[in-house]
């Protein structure tokens, strides 16, 4: 199925094998960018927006950090940069868990 898929952008084996890749690191994942999603979904719900924009930011800070920094291992390379999205998802998932736990567990007034 990735073959196929890739193989509408380009007829090169070499750019397929690669585009193959990238889809199985990031669709092994996307299941963290649906968590983030609701967590944004939420916060705006509350009326928290600003919650979402520290997530969306935090979320892509964090993947262009671990892009330059993993790209530049040389055992690594490019593959840093397709590892450093479902990182920074999860690293905003957590972050969006602890900003849910912060709001749960408030002080009775």
């Amino acid at each position: 199925m990735g073959e196929a898929f890739a193989a509408l952008f380009s007829s090169d084996p070499e750019v397929i094998q690669i585009g193959i890749g990238y889809l199985r690191i990031e669709g092994s994942f996307y299941a963290l960018i649906g968590f983030l999603f609701m967590f944004y979904g939420y916060f705006r719900a509350i009326d928290e927006p600003m919650i979402s924009v520290v997530l969306t930011i935090f979320s892509l800070g964090t993947r262009v950090l671990l892009a330059y920094l993993l790209s530049a291992v040389p055992s690594i390379g490019y593959i840093g940069i397709w590892a450093s999205i479902p990182i920074g998802w999860a690293l905003a998932d957590l972050a969006g868990l602890y900003y849910l736990h912060k709001k749960a567990v408030k002080p009775a007034d």
